[in-house]
């Protein structure tokens, strides 16, 4: 059973879960949140204020329309998005989900940008299970391509201009699963209704036809409700990060009851090139994003309206940041990565925790105690989520 519901049902790269509690003491309690890469959405869902409230409000954004797609379908069709995510682990599957959800991205980027009220259900229940049960990121850079007639797949040739494909690897077999293929999902046995009361009778006397557990994970559908409940008032919107830091998406809001009040901001963008990291590890890859994002951010620092936490790694911007007023926090503890890109380095072996970041605007808060981030529990999530 979960013990946790405010987590990603999927392994995410780079997820800021286990920084969640320092941001929220730097930014505070404000009336509109925005967190323009949105990814796993660790930093949201571990809010400590009260949710859904008639005086705040909160926006998030993401590029990858596969991910927002996840995450209005779970707000919105909850149990939808759990009956198609609810899946035993087989590779011919594996394959033909993440060819189908190829070719509907194709269709569907431009109507998730301009439809802020539109989703699909089934794909976004797919793409969780594909992205639980793939081996990194899943981006749909491959030279592996399916026959549209025989669904055969096999390797295009280069000279030839076909649809994207996906890796022909395995399903990642090296755990029980993550995210929604996690162990913790299971219902144990094979009936769903047998109790101590029943005695060693119930063969003889249950209907068969009656009691089998149901394709549809029940602890599945228990996560489903509660993310969705979670962001029932969260605008989710899927384009560029600069859409949402406008300044009508940031300080125009119907919730600001007061001008002194702050719009709060995270942003976690991919890490850029000075990062000395290694390439194509985001299903929305870009090595400058986190450039243009250090440049909003000095351009905003000392607007009182803002408070701005930039997260990265040590050296990513110099002194620019520093400089302006700033202040620079480390955030790891030795040994809660575990495994994936997080743990390897460019730079002699030495682990890449080491190097997380976290940037404070000169209006934030200060932390009101020695801040221990690692006081957590772990979780079915053991990806980074």
């Amino acid at each position: 059973m979960l013990t946790n519901l405010d987590v990603a049902p999927f392994p995410w790269f780079g997820g800021k879960r286990h920084a969640a509690s320092l941001v929220w003491e730097l930014l505070g309690d404000c009336a509109h949140y925005v967190e323009p890469f949105f990814g796993g959405g660790a930093v949201l869902l571990n809010r400590p204020h009260p949710c859904n409230r008639n005086n705040s409000s909160e926006t998030v954004n993401d590029a990858d329309g596969l991910l927002v797609n996840f995450w209005r379908s779970v707000q919105w069709f909850p149990l939808e998005t759990a009956r198609a995510a609810s899946w035993p682990v087989t590779e011919a599957d594996k394959s033909a989900r993440q060819l189908a959800l190829l070719r509907w991205r194709d269709n569907a980027l431009d109507r998730l940008a301009g439809d802020a009220a539109w989703c699909d259900p089934v794909m976004g229940g797919w793409w969780a299970w594909a992205v639980s049960v793939h081996i990194g990121a899943f981006d749909g850079v491959s030279p592996w391509t399916a026959d549209p007639v025989t669904g055969k797949i096999y390797k295009q040739k280069p000279v030839k201009t076909r649809e994207p494909g996906v890796r022909r690897n395995t399903p990642n077999i090296g755990n029980n699963g993550g995210g929604i293929c996690s162990s913790a999902m299971r219902e144990p046995g094979v009936l769903d209704t047998i109790t101590p009361e029943h005695g060693t009778s119930i063969l003889d006397d249950m209907d068969w036809g009656q009691h089998y557990h149901d394709m549809v994970m029940p602890e599945l559908i228990r996560w489903f409700k509660h993310l969705s409940a979670r962001l029932r008032h969260v605008r989710i919107v899927n384009g560029d990060w600069r859409r949402v830091l406008t300044k009508g998406a940031t300080l125009t809001l119907n919730v600001r009851t007061d001008d002194d009040e702050q719009c709060a901001v995270f942003l976690d963008p991919p890490y850029a090139d000075t990062a000395n990291r290694y390439k194509d590890i985001y299903a929305c890859e870009s090595l400058d994003v986190a450039h243009d994002v250090r440049r909003w951010c000095l351009e905003k620092g000392n607007d009182s309206k803002y408070r701005i936490v930039l997260a990265g790694f040590d050296g990513e911007h110099g002194t620019a940041l520093t400089d302006a007023g700033w202040v620079e926090y480390e955030w790891f503890k030795d040994g809660f990565m575990r495994g994936g890109m997080g743990n390897i380095s460019r730079n002699g072996g030495k682990h890449q925790m080491h190097r997380e970041r976290l940037w404070a605007s000169p209006n934030c808060l200060k932390p009101q105690k020695k801040f221990d981030l690692f006081d957590f529990v772990e979780e079915v999530c053991d990806e980074e989520s």
